[in-house]
C-alpha cells in the first residue's frame, strides 16, 4: 500500500518527529478511491466525499430529489452545504423547512430513534442554523438525555450503544457548541476506547452476538470524530496498532473498502467507500456549511383599487414574502390562502378577491407565469402587486441604462449635456418598447443628462412613475427632472406628449469603476 506524505518545511529532525507522532490521520492513496466513486451513481455520501477531498461533484441530481422521512431529507441537505449550496433554495424549495417538519414533541423524525435526531442537528447545523432555533435546541437535548450509562449512543432508543451513532453524536454536539472537556463528550470518549480492537480497528457494536471485527464503516466514523476533536491518533493505539493504518488495509486495489477484509464488493460498497475517503482526508462532519444567502434589496409597491398600501425599498426572497414583510412594516392586513396549486394571495386590506379582480403582480412589469411563492426574486428586481381584472397588464415601457465608470475624479457636479438628437421617444401603449440611454465614459465627481420623449398614445389619461433597477449607481444616483427617480410622477393626457431630463450624477467619493447597466421602466396608471 503505498502512502502519499505531504511536503512540509521541516528539518530532518522534526521529520523524524513528525513521522514516529503523527498528530493527524495519515491521508492514504485515496487517488483510486475518487476514480472509483465517480464511477458510481451519485449518493448524497458520493457528493459528501468527493467534496471533502477537493474534488468537485456535480448535485444536479438532487434538484429531482424527493424525500419521505426525516433521514432523506438530513442526508441531501449535508451534501449540498458540503458542495456550498443552499438547502433553503435548492433546488426550488427549502429543504430546511421540509426537515423541521418532521420536528415533534420534542425530537425529529421517528419517535424511537436516534439516529435522525444525530443526523438532524448536523444537518441543520450545516444550514447555519441557529442552535437557539426550538428544532435544534430540542434534537440536541434529546441526544444528551438519551446517552446511554456506558457513555455511548444507539440508532433506536431500545438498542445498545454502537460506536457508530456514538461517533456522530459526539460530531453534532461539538457542532452545536459542546467542548471537548464536556462530560457527555468525555463519557462517550471512553466508551470509544472500551470499545477499540486489538487490531487498532473498531467494530460497530463490541457487545454484538453477531461479531465483533473491526469494519470499514466504523473506523471511518470513529477516525472522523478524532479529526473533529483534534485528537494524537498515537493516544488511540491499541496494542500498536493505528486506526487509520487499519481503515487503509480495507482498501483494495480497485479503489473500493471492503467492510471487512475479504468481505468483498458489494451494492454499500460506494457508501462505505465514501465513509472512508471523508475521515482519510482529515474531515469530519458536516464536511462544510453553507449560510444562507442573504434577501436580495428590491423595489415594490402594493395598490389596491382606491389607494396604495405600502411601497418602497424591502429585502424579500420572492414576491409572496414580500407581501408579509410589507405587511409589518405599512401595519395593513392580508390573508394568504393554501390550494392544492400552491399559496395564494386572497386579501389585502378591504380588497378581496371576487369575482374577475384579484390581487395580480408583476416583476419588471412583466406578469410571471409562475406563483408567488415560486418566483426567486434577484437584486434589484421591481415588484408591483396590483388589485384589479386578472386580464390586467401593466401599461408600462423601458429603457436600458448604461455607462462606464473611470476610476478618477472629474470635476465635482460638472454637467455635461448630451444633443437634444439623442431623445427616444417612448410610446406607453406598447409594452416592451424601449431603446437605450448610454451615459458613456463618466469619472466620479461628474454629472450627466439626456432627454427622454413619453407620448400617452392612448385614449385616457395616465399617471406616470418611473422605475429604476439593475446597477445601484442608477438606483442611487438617477433623477428625473433633477428629482430622485423615486420622487417623479407626472400626469399625462390621451394623445399628450412630454419631454423628461434623465440625469445622473455620481459622488466624487464613489470608488467602485466598471461598466454597469440598469434599467429605466416608465409605467402609467389610469383614474389619477
Amino acid at each position: 500500500m503505498s502512502i502519499k506524505i505531504k511536503n512540509y518545511l521541516v528539518t530532518s529532525a522534526l521529520l523524524s518527529a513528525l513521522i514516529l507522532l503523527p498528530l493527524f490521520p495519515v491521508r492514504g492513496d485515496i487517488d483510486q478511491s475518487l476514480v472509483y466513486l465517480k464511477t458510481k451513481t451519485q449518493n448524497p455520501w458520493v457528493t459528501m466525499a468527493l467534496f471533502a477531498a477537493g474534488d468537485n461533484s456535480d448535485v444536479d441530481y438532487l434538484k429531482s430529489f424527493i424525500g419521505t422521512n426525516a433521514s432523506d431529507y438530513e442526508a441531501a441537505i449535508l451534501a449540498l452545504t458540503a458542495a456550498g449550496k443552499d438547502p433553503r433554495s435548492f433546488p426550488n424549495e427549502n429543504l430546511i423547512q421540509k426537515l423541521k417538519n418532521f420536528y415533534s414533541n420534542g425530537q425529529i423524525g421517528d419517535p424511537s430513534l436516534l439516529n435522525d435526531d444525530i443526523f438532524g442537528l448536523l444537518a441543520l447545523l450545516s444550514a447555519v442554523e441557529p442552535i437557539s432555533d426550538e428544532v435544534l435546541s430540542g434534537a440536541r437535548d434529546f441526544i444528551v438525555k438519551n446517552q446511554n450509562v456506558d457513555g455511548g449512543w444507539a440508532f433506536a432508543l431500545s438498542s445498545g450503544s454502537d460506536t457508530n451513532m456514538t461517533a456522530m453524536a459526539i460530531m453534532a454536539l461539538l457542532e452545536a457548541g459542546a467542548s471537548k472537556t464536556d462530560a457527555n463528550i468525555s463519557k462517550a470518549l471512553i466508551y470509544l476506547k472500551s470499545a477499540q480492537n486489538s487490531d487498532g480497528g473498531f467494530p460497530y457494536d463490541p457487545k454484538s452476538p453477531f461479531g465483533t471485527d473491526s469494519d470499514a464503516s466504523s473506523d471511518a466514523w470513529v477516525l472522523s470524530a478524532l479529526n473533529k476533536l483534534g485528537e494524537n491518533l498515537n493516544d488511540w493505539k491499541k496494542d500498536g496498532q493505528g486506526l487509520s493504518e487499519h481503515l487503509l488495509s480495507l482498501q483494495t486495489p480497485a479503489g473500493y473498502f471492503e467492510y471487512q477484509k475479504g468481505s468483498g464488493e458489494d451494492a454499500f460498497s460506494p457508501i462505505t467507500t465514501s465513509y472512508a475517503v471523508i475521515a482519510l482526508s482529515r474531515k469530519y462532519y458536516p464536511v462544510s456549511k453553507s449560510a444562507p444567502a442573504a434577501d436580495p434589496a428590491i423595489g415594490f409597491k402594493i395598490e389596491g383599487k382606491t389607494k396604495v398600501y405600502c411601497e418602497g425599498e424591502a429585502q424579500a426572497s420572492d414576491a409572496l414574502e414580500l407581501v408579509k414583510i410589507a405587511a409589518s412594516n405599512c401595519n395593513f392586513t392580508y390573508n394568504i390562502k393554501d390550494t392544492s396549486f400552491g399559496p395564494y394571495l386572497e386579501q389585502i386590506g378591504d380588497d378581496t378577491v371576487s369575482g374577475t379582480d384579484g390581487w395580480l403582480y408583476a416583476v419588471n412589469f412583466i406578469l410571471p407565469n409562475i406563483g408567488a411563492a415560486d418566483y426567486k426574486l434577484k437584486s434589484g428586481d421591481y415588484v408591483l402587486w396590483h388589485f384589479g381584472a386578472f386580464d390586467w397588464q401593466p401599461q408600462s415601457t423601458s429603457i436600458t441604462l448604461k455607462t462606464k465608470v473611470g476610476g478618477t475624479s472629474g470635476s465635482p457636479g460638472e454637467n455635461n449635456p448630451n444633443p437634444p438628437e439623442d431623445e427616444i421617444s417612448l410610446n406607453l401603449s406598447i409594452p416592451g418598447a424601449g431603446g437605450n440611454l448610454d451615459f458613456g465614459d463618466i469619472l466620479p465627481g461628474d454629472a450627466k443628462t439626456k432627454s427622454v420623449k413619453i407620448t400617452n398614445s392612448g385614449d385616457v389619461q395616465l399617471f406616470i412613475e418611473g422605475i429604476v433597477t439593475g446597477d445601484g449607481i442608477f438606483r442611487d444616483y438617477l433623477k428625473i427632472n433633477d428629482l430622485s427617480w423615486r420622487d417623479f410622477g407626472a400626469n399625462l393626457g390621451a394623445g399628450a406628449s412630454e419631454t423628461e431630463k434623465i440625469g445622473i450624477q455620481i459622488p466624487s467619493s464613489y470608488a467602485n469603476p466598471g461598466e454597469k447597466e440598469g434599467l429605466l421602466i416608465f409605467w402609467g396608471t389610469s383614474g389619477q
